[in-house]
């Protein structure tokens, strides 16, 4: 991941859009705000990732085995009892 810091060094956007090209890049502007500029495939290619990862398959057995789950009705008849 590149990290640009437009309030040392600006760069135009055809510069930005090069790097996002090539990996994520996160931009500082001038007030500190962060934002995260990556090419459109770039998701796709993450999920793609993910799924080949047998340690994030191995996360997600794990979390989807802990107790406590609420269900759907459970949080619909919550939220109908707050709004009331």
């Amino acid at each position: 991941m590149i990290t640009l810091d437009l309030r040392q060094k600006p760069v135009s956007i055809d510069e930005l859009l090069h790097l996002a090209a090539a990996d994520s890049v996160v931009v500082v502007n001038r007030d500190g705000k962060q934002y995260l500029v990556e090419a459109a495939d770039a998701f796709d290619r993450e999920v793609a990732e993910l799924r080949q990862s047998a340690k994030f398959a191995a996360f997600l057995a794990e979390r989807s085995a802990e107790p406590g789950s609420v269900s759907l009705q459970d949080v619909e008849r919550r939220l109908d009892t707050e709004r009331q």
